[in-house]
C-alpha cells in the first residue's frame, strides 16, 4: 500500500526504536523477508487462524491464505527474523490451538500467542463467534500445562485471566518447581518469578491499556490500545507526558475502580479482565470482562440481549 514502507520502517529503526511488524504474512516472499530483516525489525507477528487451510481460508475469507502464510513464516524463519505466529480465540480456531502449537513448533516458531477477541471495529459483527468463558478458561488452563513442559514453542496470550489461571492452578496442583519458580503469564512475556517474588506480578500482569503501554492512530489520535477505539489526545496537538496522565489512563491504572466481579476479584491486580472488551460490549471500560469464568453470569445476559451493532446496555 505505501511503496515507501522499507524506507519508514529503517528510518524508525535508526532513530533507535523498537521496530515490529504485525502481517498476515501472504505478501512475505524471500525478498520480501529479507528486506525487513536489512530494515532492522525486531521481530514479525504473523496471523494464523487455523491449523488447516479450510478453517484459516475460512476465517480470513480468502482462498489459499493459510499456503501464502505458512510460506511467509518460513521465509521469516529462514532469515532468522524472530517469529510470533498469533491465533485469534473464536469457535472457528478453539478446536486447532493444540495443532497450530504443533505446527508452529514444526515450522520452528519461538513464540505462540493467544489473542483475545475483542467487538471493536467490524468485529462488533462477529461477536457471536466469540468463545464461551468455559472454552476460555480450558483453553487457558491448557496452555498453562504446556508453559510446564519443555516445548520449544512459548505461548502467550492476551488475555489478562491467563495470570489468573496460572496461579489458581499452581493452588490447586500445589506442584513446586525444584528451584520455587512460579510461571505468572504476560502478553509480553512468561515471567518466571520465585514464590516470594510473585506480588511482583501485581505490576506486570492484566491488561496494560492505558497502563504500559497506549495506541497511537495514523491521523495522530491516541487511544489505550489498538482495539480500544476511545480518543484521549492528538500527538499533533497535546503534550504526551500531560496524555499520559490523563483521567481515562489513571482509572485504568487502579483496578480497584473496576465494576462488578472483576473489582471484587482477589486476582483483580494481576488480571482485571481486558478493558478493551468491556468497553467493546458495554461502552464502559470499568465494567466487568463478560469473557472471564468469573462473569458467567453477564455472558448469559449478553447472549439473551437483542443483537446491535451497538454495546450492550446490561445492569452490571
Amino acid at each position: 500500500m505505501r511503496k515507501d514502507f522499507f524506507d519508514t520502517l529503517k528510518a524508525v529503526h535508526d532513530h533507535g526504536m523498537y521496530t515490529a511488524i504485525a502481517t498476515n504474512g501472504t505478501l512475505i516472499t524471500k525478498d520480501v523477508a529479507k528486506r525487513i530483516k536489512d530494515s532492522g525489525a525486531g521481530y514479525v507477528q504473523i496471523s494464523l487462524d487455523g491449523a488447516k487451510p479450510e478453517t484459516h481460508d475460512g476465517f480470513r475469507g480468502v482462498s489459499g491464505a493459510f499456503e501464502k502464510t505458512i510460506k511467509g513464516i518460513k521465509n521469516c524463519v529462514e532469515q532468522e527474523i524472530f517469529v510470533e505466529v498469533s491465533t485469534t480465540g473464536t469457535k472457528y480456531s478453539k478446536d486447532e490451538i493444540p495443532e497450530i502449537i504443533e505446527l508452529c513448533e514444526q515450522l520452528k516458531v519461538p513464540w505462540w500467542m493467544l489473542y483475545n477477541f475483542v467487538p471493536s471495529g467490524r468485529g462488533r459483527f462477529i461477536a457471536e463467534n466469540d468463545l464461551e468463558p468455559s472454552e476460555r478458561e480450558e483453553i487457558l488452563r491448557h496452555l498453562y500445562q504446556r508453559l510446564k513442559t519443555n516445548s520449544k514453542v512459548e505461548v502467550l496470550s492476551t488475555a489478562p485471566q491467563f495470570a489468573r489461571v496460572s496461579l489458581q492452578v499452581e493452588k490447586e496442583t500445589k506442584e513446586k518447581a525444584e528451584d520455587n519458580l512460579i510461571i505468572i503469564p504476560t502478553h509480553f512475556y512468561n515471567t518466571r518469578l520465585y514464590e516470594q517474588l510473585v506480588e511482583l506480578s501485581d505490576f506486570i500482569g492484566g491488561c496494560g491499556a492505558g497502563r504500559v503501554y497506549c495506541a497511537l492512530d495514523p491521523d495522530g489520535t491516541i487511544t489505550p490500545c489498538v482495539f480500544f477505539p476511545l480518543p484521549v489526545g492528538n500527538i499533533r496537538n497535546d503534550n504526551f507526558e500531560e496524555v499520559w496522565g490523563n483521567p481515562v489512563f489513571k482509572e485504568l491504572r487502579d483496578r480497584d475502580k473496576l465494576k462488578g466481579q472483576c473489582g471484587q476479584c482477589e486476582y483483580r491486580y494481576v488480571c482485571g479482565g481486558c478493558r478493551a472488551r468491556a468497553y467493546g460490549y458495554f461502552g464502559e471500560y470499568l465494567a466487568p470482562d463478560p469473557g472471564c469464568i468469573n462473569n458467567l453470569n453477564l455472558w448469559e445476559k449478553l447472549k439473551t440481549s437483542e443483537k446491535t451493532s451497538e454495546p450492550h446496555s446490561i445492569e452490571i
